[in-house]
């Protein structure tokens, strides 16, 4: 049983011809391909860069990348498209189930490939869901795609959770990057307490959905009235296109001596920065289920975060493994750091809800979730943690 992986992800090799990506992608392609004998994995051949992670052993397909961005890149995937449907439909029609992690243009083209050639669809948005600000045309057409092929051969899934579904024949799964493995590692000490000052920590891509500039304004705001020596210390983790422009806003802000970019890092990496943190501080404006609410958790670690992408409901009421605040509104993040710090907080118990709940959301669980969707819906066994038709 061969699944076939259509991803836009950029993918490198090694000296030693091992592939590598980076981000939650490795960790979720070795849990996915846990379910089936073999996989492939139609990518994009891109550039090293820090904090790789090897991919799953099985056939990996490096295309060439897109040029540019946005509408550039729509045309540059439109100009070579025939090169772009020849390769994707090729590994397609030699697989048993086609994976699209979507939204994408190249994901995009292996769902339209796969419903084309009647194979199984597993396809799995990871975006919002829920329309926000950032929700582009081809987000909606997307949606509209999965909710019209939802069938008996396709399973569609959204990125959430829920007790109602999010349209008919579409399905919530949760999002993480958590192996039981790495539970058994990572030994946060629950009853440590917050340093003085406070140490923040945000962890995920530097692009303007994000809102981290909202974030470093909240610093410049928390300076304006606050002595430097309890000046609340920012570590920012990852990269991304807004990294210059951000780093330039702190410098004319004035204030580099309480922000600190360390750049794309190693999983285990991360877990050691999340490991020295009080609070992860995650002020998306546009999310689906942030895999780096978890990440935090895991290490005990509460977050501060905006209500898109079930903020609310992962962090729970305000205090039970964390807070929530307003999208886009510096000054309420502020206000709410400030609470954090100056407030009356039970740092073992709070910390011993998020790990509690970061253990309920391990990779084995969201594999686990996905074999037994598929063998409902396409009326196969799961014997093992392996699909058999």
């Amino acid at each position: 049983m061969r699944v076939c992986v259509v991803s836009f992800k950029e993918c490198w090799q090694d000296a030693t011809g091992c592939w590598f990506s980076y981000g939650g992608f490795p960790l979720q392609m070795a849990a996915l391909a846990s379910l089936f004998d073999a996989i492939s994995l139609v990518v994009v051949r891109g550039r090293p860069r820090p904090g790789g992670m090897p991919l799953p052993v099985g056939t990996v397909v490096a295309l060439r990348s897109p040029v540019g961005v946005d509408g550039r890149r729509k045309l540059s995937v439109l100009a070579r498209l025939p090169y772009y449907l020849g390769a994707i439909g090729w590994h397609i029609r030699h697989a048993d189930v086609v994976h699209v992690p979507l939204p994408g243009d190249l994901p995009f083209l292996g769902m339209l490939a796969a419903v084309t050639l009647r194979k199984r669809l597993l396809a799995r948005y990871g975006g919002s869901w829920l329309p926000t600000s950032e929700t582009t045309f081809m987000n909606r057409v997307t949606r509209e795609c999965m909710r019209r092929w939802a069938s008996e051969r396709n399973l569609m899934l959204a990125t959430g959770t829920g007790s109602e579904p999010p349209g008919p024949g579409i399905e919530w799964l949760f999002a993480t990057a958590i192996s039981e493995r790495e539970l058994d590692v990572v030994r946060p000490d629950l009853s440590r307490p917050p340093g003085r000052p406070l140490r923040l920590a945000y962890v995920g891509r530097l692009s303007p959905e994000k809102g981290v500039a909202h974030l470093l304004g909240a610093v410049n705001l928390l300076r304006s009235d606050t002595p430097p020596e309890e000046m609340p210390q920012l570590t920012v983790i990852g990269g991304g296109p807004e990294e210059d422009r951000l780093r330039h806003l702190v410098t004319r802000s004035g204030c580099a001596p309480y922000v600190r970019f360390v750049g794309q890092l190693t999983r285990g990496d991360v877990v050691r920065e999340l490991l020295r943190t009080d609070v992860c501080v995650l002020p998306s404006l546009s999310e689906s289920f942030c895999k780096a609410r978890l990440d935090a958790m895991v290490c005990g670690v509460p977050v501060i975060t905006t209500g898109v992408g079930f903020g609310r409901e992962i962090v729970g009421v305000d205090g039970e493994r964390g807070w929530v605040v307003p999208v886009g509104d510096a000054a309420v993040l502020a206000a709410a750091v400030r609470r954090v710090q100056t407030g009356s907080v039970d740092w073992a118990a709070l910390r011993a809800r998020c790990r509690t709940y970061a253990e309920r959301h391990t990779l084995e669980l969201w594999a686990q979730e996905i074999g037994e969707r598929c063998a409902r819906r396409w009326r196969w066994r799961l014997v093992d943690g392996r699909l058999v038709a």
